[in-house]
């Protein structure tokens, strides 16, 4: 390198004892230096570069380090050569080894059939051992059985050698034979011979009867003989007038038998009635005195009613009640109404044994909560014992109070307070509607169009079999039927104009409306909460009010002689089935048209399918699934979906019994034109 360049060099660099700072470089005899912005400080013990001794004693120094190192190095090659050459011998040595050693696999052979003969000897000695245990137990029993055996034949002189046996058993039997027939030959000869010596006395009875019968016979003949005589000769004198009277004791005979049967019956109702009349007597007796009971239970009822109304419970329980003066007596029909009225509004309350004990706990841990809060505020809830709870006064303003006039008097300062705040809220509503909700809300009801929309058009391309076509309409509610108010000019505004092109009326219509929506669902939410209901936080009042789905309603139509008609209108069932069906078919594959991958599966879940819907609109449901491409998965009583519009199914098929645990599964497919059994994957075991 020239001199001059080092020089120019180093005479660029300023040096002193302090930092100048218009300097660009510069350092410090001390070991100080600054080059622009980087600035640091660094020393060593001797010069090594700078200055010919330097240099020459840095080289000697190196050189002796270096050869010391090479020694080392050397050193350390000599005992590497030397380790080298005895991993050359070891190596040598075991590959010797290893081409003198036996093959592996007949060792491994015989030791696993070592193990295996092993392992059969365990299990042998096992088997042994039991049988010899299962020989013992099989040796006591028998010798067990054969002194039972020679006792029962010692007590019921019977051989013990079975051959002995089936000789006695026959004979045995011969005699239960011989003495069941004599038994019933005994009983049907004690039985018959009764019979036979009641008919010898019934024989003798008849034949003295026939005998007197004959005798009467003949007398009775000759009777007849004379008065057949004496009455040919009476109708031949006195004829006309013997009818005429006989027709008229005829007359008289039934005239008096009518006359017994009604005086019969007319005793039996003045018996009935005299009875009647000593039942009505009692019964009005015990309805006295069950009146008298009651006049004085409902005295006391009302009287209990009239000190329970003045100990405010009764306001706090239905707050806004009217109820009669307290100083004066209180009449049967004011505490009618007051109770009829208290009744109906608590009818709702389950007043069991566990409801009550909760309800008791509950006030208890309410009170304690009460006059926790209360008294950080700095107020008080003194709580009195009475016949009829607990009586909580609250000192407000240095005055007690009851909890409901209070409570009123609080929610009229909230209002006054909330009248306030309103032209507040409505600005911040329409700053915030202009600027975010609006956009957001228009946006959303503008794409519910265009999805209906899409619906419409499916359902135009895909008629029904008897050429009916659907339609699907979203119509914001009417205000009769929980609309907001001022929907229809609010969603007039929103879909028809932007929301950076409204105008001052067009903001206050809309934020009108919004807070209409928003206040109510405040409202409601307070209303649930007053029920110890979740009413909800903040965020989600606001997502229930600004939800546009709850403004709409849905309605199908059908094209009907050129016009198009309620679904409700005179149609048979089936046409309605399919009007709510056709409908969720076309949303459904509208829903999966907006895929960016047209390979996806378009699937469907249906539970129950088709319920309430013959056969021939269930085949034309399951054409309009294959015409609207969509995959399926439905779940019914008796449905198995084999009809020819449907190119394949796969089916699964359930069955139980009563009392058994499990359920036969049966596969089956079809393919448009048969169904066929198919196997089970999952089977454990070949069929039978």
């Amino acid at each position: 390198m020239p001199t001059e360049t080092i020089d120019a060099l180093l005479a660029s660099v300023a040096c002193g004892g302090a930092d100048p700072e218009a300097a660009e470089a510069w350092m410090s005899p001390d070991g100080r230096f600054r080059i622009g912005t980087l600035a640091g400080a660094w020393a060593k013990p001797e010069p090594a570069y700078i200055g010919h001794a330097a240099r020459a004693a840095a080289r000697s120094r190196r050189l002796g380090e270096i050869g010391l190192r090479l020694r080392e190095i050397d050193v350390a090659r000599h005992e590497n050569d030397a380790r080298f050459t005895e991993l050359d011998a070891q190596r040598e040595q075991a590959r010797d080894e290893w081409r003198s050693a036996p093959a592996e696999q007949p060792w491994r052979e015989t030791m696993l059939e070592a193990a295996a003969c092993a392992r059969e000897v365990q299990a042998a000695r096992a088997r042994l051992d039991g049988a010899e245990s299962q020989c013992r137990e099989a040796e006591q029993k028998h010798e067990t059985a054969r002194e039972a055996l020679d006792r029962d034949a010692t007590d019921l002189r019977l051989p013990t050698e079975a051959e002995a046996l089936p000789a006695i058993e026959q004979a045995l039997q011969r005699f239960v034979d011989v003495q069941f027939a004599l038994v019933q030959a005994a009983h049907a000869w004690r039985h018959s011979h009764a019979d036979l010596l009641a008919q010898h006395s019934r024989e003798a009875d008849a034949r003295s009867q026939w005998q007197l019968r004959e005798e009467s016979l003949a007398a009775a003949r000759i009777e007849a003989e004379e008065a057949q005589a004496r009455f040919d000769v009476l109708r031949e004198t006195v004829g006309a007038q013997v009818d005429s009277l006989r027709q008229q004791l005829a007359e008289a005979r039934e005239a008096v038998r009518a006359a017994e049967a009604a005086l019969r019956t007319a005793i039996e109702v003045r018996q009935a009635a005299a009875e009647a009349r000593a039942g009505a007597g009692a019964r009005a007796e015990i309805a006295d005195h069950a009146l008298d009971e009651r006049s004085q239970q409902r005295a006391a009822a009302v009287e209990r009613l009239r000190h329970f109304a003045q100990s405010s419970l009764l306001h706090s329980a239905v707050p806004g009640i009217e109820v009669p003066g307290p100083d004066s007596a209180w009449t049967i029909d004011p505490a009618l109404t007051l109770a009829r009225r208290v009744e109906q509004a608590l009818s709702a309350i389950v007043d069991d044994e566990a409801n009550w004990s909760r309800v008791q706990r509950e006030v208890t841990e309410d009170l304690q909560e009460l006059q926790r809060a209360l008294s950080a505020l700095g107020h008080q809830a003194p709580a009195e014992a009475t016949d009829w709870g607990f009586v909580v006064r609250i000192v407000y303003h240095n005055r007690a109070e009851r909890p409901d006039r209070l409570a009123a008097q609080l929610a009229d300062d909230v209002a006054q307070r909330s009248e306030l705040l309103s032209a507040s809220e409505r600005a911040v509503l329409e700053n915030h509607l202009q600027a975010e909700i609006a956009s957001e809300v228009q946006r959303l009801l503008r794409s519910a169009e265009k999805q209906v929309g899409a619906i419409n058009r499916e359902l135009h391309r895909r008629p029904t079999s008897t050429g009916v076509r659907y339609r699907l309409q979203w119509q914001p509610l009417g205000e009769d039927e929980g609309a907001p108010v001022g929907l229809e000019a609010a969603r007039a505004r929103l879909m028809n104009t932007s929301a950076d092109l409204w105008s001052a009326e067009d903001r206050r219509v809309v934020g009108h409306m919004l807070q209409q929506r928003i206040a109510a669902e405040r409202e409601r939410a307070d209303a649930e909460t007053g029920r110890s209901e979740r009413g909800g936080s903040l965020i989600e009042q606001l997502a229930r009010a600004l939800d546009y789905r709850r403004w709409h309603r849905f309605r199908v139509q059908r094209l009907q002689d050129g016009q198009w008609r309620k679904l409700s209108g005179p149609a048979s069932s089936g046409e309605r089935a399919l009007g709510l069906t056709v409908p969720l078919f076309a949303a459904i594959a509208s829903f999966y048209s907006q895929g960016a991958n047209p390979h996806t599966p378009r699937l469907m879940l249906l539970d129950e399918a088709f319920a309430g819907i013959d056969d021939a609109a269930r085949a034309h449901c399951m054409g309009l699934i294959h015409e609207f491409d969509l995959d399926f998965v439905l779940t019914s009583e008796r449905e198995w979906g084999c009809y020819a519009e449907l190119p394949g199914v796969s089916i699964c098929q359930l069955q139980r019994r009563e009392g058994i645990d499990a359920v036969f599964v049966s596969r089956w497919t079809w393919d448009g034109r048969a169904r066929r059994r198919e196997a089970d994957p999952d089977r454990r075991f070949a069929p039978a």
